[in-house]
């Protein structure tokens, strides 16, 4: 891939990794197929029933010298994204020359963003960000996610095994755990990202780039006979019922006698 910042040419090397189901979502494959061969990446899919298995194996294999590879780019399977993501992360990567940049993606199910500001790991309650925080082309973090991440070969090849690694809580379950002194479980994607920065390996988000989150809604129509949207997580979370405000729902009719 070759990229322009300025008066100077780079050619880069970047090689796209995505750990996928057999059945996946028709948006995020050609959002691929349109930006990966605009920029002539090279894709390599895995499947299995663990991410983080299929993600090692790939990551380690595109790590190796032959492939001479700059930069490995990951891809969630429901990501939705422009060809020109890519080209603003490669330059912003190599601009601010962090080993890994990953843009702003909105969390499944909820409002949150995938990401954790420097020096806010661990922390709890709203992280205040200013204004001139996201008008910058790379701020550094203590987490991200894969959605569409750029990493430096030769930073993951600093990175000792294992690189991806699930910790129950201290009670030895996955649930979170909450109160002083307890542990709640660390996920194999928060694992790297912080054994990635302990290895001395740097990580920012790029507040210039966002990316799509493809997920699916449930769609009711609402006691205005308007459309109402409820995540499939809140239904089932409610026992399998519809929203109160949703036509036909138990609380519609009661307030109808």
């Amino acid at each position: 891939m070759r990229v322009v910042i300025g008066n100077v040419e780079h050619d880069v090397k970047i090689t796209a990794i995505l750990s996928v189901p057999r059945l996946g979502f028709m948006d995020n494959f050609y959002c691929a197929i349109q930006a990966f061969s605009t920029f002539g990446i090279q894709t390599v899919k895995g499947t299995g029933a663990f991410w983080d298995q299929t993600m090692h194996r790939l990551m380690a294999e595109q790590c190796k010298p032959e492939h001479e590879n700059d930069f490995i780019l990951t891809m969630d399977y429901d990501s939705v994204f422009e060809p020109d993501c890519i080209s603003r992360l490669v330059s912003a990567i190599l601009v601010s020359g962090y080993d890994a940049i990953a843009p702003i993606q909105t969390k499944r199910d909820d409002q949150r963003l995938l990401f954790t500001p420097k020096g806010q790991m661990g922390k709890t309650g709203k992280t205040r960000l200013e204004k001139d925080w996201w008008e910058k082309l790379a701020q550094p973090a203590d987490s991200a996610h894969f959605g569409l991440t750029l990493l430096r070969t030769s930073a993951l090849r600093r990175m000792p095994y294992p690189w991806f690694l699930g910790v129950p809580n201290d009670e030895g379950g996955w649930e979170d755990v909450t109160g002083e002194a307890r542990v709640s479980r660390t996920d194999p994607d928060m694992y790297f990202w912080k054994k990635w920065q302990e290895t001395g390996n740097t990580l920012a988000v790029s507040p210039l780039v966002s990316i799509g989150h493809a997920e699916l809604v449930i769609t009711w129509p609402g006691r205005d006979l308007k459309a109402i949207h409820q995540y499939p997580k809140y239904y089932w979370d409610n026992g399998g019922r519809r929203p109160p405000e949703a036509w036909g729902s138990p609380e519609h009719f009661k307030e109808s006698e």
